[in-house]
């Protein structure tokens, strides 16, 4: 989800210090900030307090607004200074790496193939049936584990990477926006997408049998070894709300006649923005220390 532009009557008033205007400017900015904030982080609530963090700097900073580019790339700036630094609940995965997680999935793999060969034949067979039309119980289980397994490769990536690549394949900048946004010139913005694509991409063709259908990997397959053991530290554990299921069903039904790693990315939905969060900023702006005089 990109980072929507106010209106400019919307702009021209928060940017005059009207309290309703600077409202409705966070409520248009704030979903793609917060989603851009969980795919940066891996993680909900530091994905809430980052954007809390952002939202307050726009508000505090908004008269160093020029109008010299569109409002939605000074946000993404300043989106960018605070999650490149932001500090996190639990200490960022060092120990999530792309070879690792191969690793892991490779057993989730084997794991499975055991279970099916010690399994009775009619019960084998039962088994490959259920795999063909899974239950929508294991089909949702299989596309949250889905989630979780490309948020994690994202997490292997260092940050200025991470963020690369997001802006790219996320967000849809073209290298010329996406360079201003990161304060690099377009050809050393382009060098660090590419070290992001081709890391991702060796990874998701011999591994992900979304991105390749002769690739051993299918989420569906993992899920015994995931139901009998706790996930693994290769894999950050990004959860579903509700509202956000439907968005990622449809999307992962287009994947299977897809051969594109990018296009596993794009798929995540619009994560909800947490309710507290959106009462918080308004609180601020009302009651708080940015209420109006």
């Amino acid at each position: 989800m990109k980072i929507a532009n106010p209106t400019p009557e919307v702009l021209a008033a928060a940017l005059a210090g009207k309290l309703g205007a600077i409202e409705a400017l966070l409520a248009c900015v704030q979903p793609g900030v917060f989603a851009l904030a969980v795919r940066m982080l891996g993680n909900r609530d530091d994905a809430a307090d980052a954007t809390q963090e952002i939202l307050l700097r726009i508000v505090t900073h908004l008269g160093s607004f020029r109008g010299d580019a569109a409002f939605s790339t000074w946000v993404y700036q300043v989106a960018r200074n605070q999650l490149l630094t932001a500090a996190t609940r639990s200490r960022e995965h060092p120990e999530v790496s792309l070879e690792g997680m191969q690793a892991r999935l490779g057993e989730g793999l084997a794991f499975a193939d055991a279970l099916a060969r010690s399994a009775p034949p009619d019960a084998a067979s039962a088994h490959h049936a259920a795999r063909q039309t899974p239950n929508p119980e294991d089909a949702a289980a299989a596309r949250e584990l889905a989630v979780s397994c490309t948020q994690s490769m994202l997490m292997a990536l260092d940050r200025e990477q991470r963020l690369a690549y997001l802006l790219d394949v996320l967000l849809g900048l073209d290298s010329e926006q996406a360079a201003a946004v990161l304060d690099i010139t377009p050809a050393a913005y382009r060098k660090r997408l590419q070290r992001a694509r081709d890391a991702l991409q060796t990874h998701m063709g011999g591994t992900c049998g979304y991105m390749n259908a002769d690739a051993p990997c299918r989420c569906d397959k993992q899920l015994p070894a995931r139901r009998a053991h706790p996930p693994a530290a290769q894999f950050i554990p990004l959860k579903l709300v509700d509202a956000e299921r439907p968005a990622v069903a449809a999307h992962f039904e287009q994947l299977k006649r897809l051969g594109d790693a990018m296009a596993v990315f794009r798929g995540f939905p619009a994560f909800a923005v947490p309710e507290q969060l959106v009462a918080n900023i308004r609180t601020l702006l009302t009651v708080g220390p940015l209420a109006a005089d």
